[in-house]
């Protein structure tokens, strides 16, 4: 019945609209809900994964207007407003994402580390415009969702208390109905009823919480009054307005229909919610095991030995950004630079740049570089590997196979040819500038001054 791309904020509108007061108006709220939920989050992770907000329009005229690298925080910010009634807001984004540690974990990683978090797979089969479109298209149809979910409950409590018990939709409980379990009948007597789904239960309480910040107190405070106490609620006139009536209805809705049992286990429902913290984000974001949070290393027959490099990977990156601060070094910025190398697609871009380097060496200086890689083969093999650059990925950049680039840097064998050396002398350079570590001093400077010339950031 929920096709993927039901994201749109006006179609969500007009499902609850034809649903009008029906009492399935929960229940199906609650599956579209889930849906629209589960999409924000994969969404948001192949948007971080793949590097595609880097893409944007905004993101890149901002970098080149402030002479910044790309800024995810541009990106993040585009699709979302300030404003409550104009479009989703951090908080919905938050509560969306709340049972997503891995999504939370990159969106920590990039936003708050400032690292970018690619894949280190190719990424230009998989359209990486498609991404950010699914994404944002999911965020205003989670929007659109949440602002039905108080309505929706008090719909179907005053549904659930007039209906009669003979009524074949209406469950046993109303938990049941929140959850969408039914009742069923079996030669004229009713069979035992399946418990309450926790997670569709957490699904409409997670809606109410994201439209409405004052949801949770509102049904504490309308439980105890059920249970004969004295409570009131602590809302001043400095707390935000919106969403307070929604809330207070919605709860008071709920506290009666609901049995003392059911109370409880609403309130473990958010007494779980509450419970997640971003101190498990942070944990979670500078482990480097943490394996690739891409859906499509895990759907396309990634072998596990990529999905564990591209979180090692990962790591370095964190690490580097992470470490205490110095004078005159800026470690968000090395550790840019050593995920564009380590983690960054675009493969591409280096084949591009160092054509560009290869064309300002003159001829005879072309002909010397095969015996300098052979003279120093070792030298040159302990840079690259300390600058973080692998063998199969530096193999990539020269068109050449692994095996041979090992044979090469083991010096055995006949010289390589005089354009892969010059690229591997070259790539050595470029990745050396972008890790920020001194490249060797056996390589001469007619070959690296055009790379570090080059004005081209990777």
């Amino acid at each position: 019945m929920f096709q993927r791309h039901l994201h749109r904020h006006d179609d969500v509108d007009l499902v609850m609209s034809a649903l009008g007061d029906d009492p399935q108006c929960l229940p199906v709220l609650i599956a579209l809900g889930a849906a629209l939920r589960r999409d924000v989050a994969s969404a948001l992770r192949e948007v971080i994964a793949t590097g595609a907000w880097q893409s944007d329009f905004r993101v890149r005229s901002a970098a080149v207007n402030w002479r910044e690298e790309p800024r995810f925080q541009v990106f993040l910010d585009h699709g979302l407003e300030k404003r409550r009634n104009r479009g989703p807001k951090y908080e919905h984004l938050d509560a969306a994402l709340l049972t997503f540690p891995e999504t939370r974990a990159a969106l920590y990683r990039v936003s708050e580390a400032e690292c970018p978090q690619h894949c280190r797979t190719e990424t230009g089969t998989f359209a990486e415009d498609r991404h950010a479109d699914d994404y944002h298209e999911a965020l205003f149809g989670w929007y659109a969702a949440i602002q039905h979910a108080h309505a929706c409950v008090v719909r179907a409590a005053r549904w659930f208390a007039t209906a009669q018990p003979s009524d074949s939709r209406r469950p046993e409980t109303f938990t049941d109905w929140m959850s969408g379990t039914r009742r069923r009948h079996s030669s004229g007597s009713a069979r035992e009823a399946t418990p309450p789904g926790q997670s569709a239960l957490r699904e409409i309480i997670l809606m109410m919480h994201a439209w409405s910040p004052h949801t949770f107190e509102a049904i504490d405070v309308a439980f105890q009054r059920a249970e004969g106490e004295d409570a009131s609620h602590a809302w001043g006139g400095s707390f935000e307005p919106a969403g307070r009536p929604e809330a207070q209805a919605a709860a008071e809705a709920l506290a009666s229909v609901l049995t003392p049992q059911e109370r409880q286990h609403v309130r473990d429902v958010i007494d779980a919610i509450e419970a997640d913290d971003e101190d498990r984000d942070m944990d979670l974001a500078k482990d480097s095991t943490l394996a690739c949070t891409s859906d499509r290393h895990r759907t396309y027959g990634a072998e596990s030995g990529g999905r564990e490099d591209c979180a090692t990977a990962r790591g370095r990156v964190y690490e580097e950004a992470s470490q205490p601060w110095s004078e005159g070094v800026d470690h968000a910025a090395e550790a840019a630079r050593l995920a564009r190398f380590l983690l960054g697609p675009h493969s591409d871009r280096i084949r591009t740049a160092l054509a560009a380097a290869r064309a300002a060496v003159a001829r005879d200086t072309t002909e010397t570089t095969p015996q300098v890689w052979h003279d120093n083969a070792q030298l040159l093999r302990e840079a690259r590997e300390a600058a973080g650059l692998d063998l199969h990925d530096a193999a990539g950049h020269l068109g050449i196979k692994s095996a041979t680039l090992e044979r090469f840097e083991q010096a055995a064998g006949k010289l390589p040819g005089r354009p892969v050396s010059l690229g591997y002398l070259q790539l050595l350079i470029l990745t050396c500038t972008q890790a920020g570590r001194n490249a060797p001093a056996c390589i001469p400077q007619a070959v690296s001054e055009p790379v570090i010339s080059l004005p081209t950031t990777l």
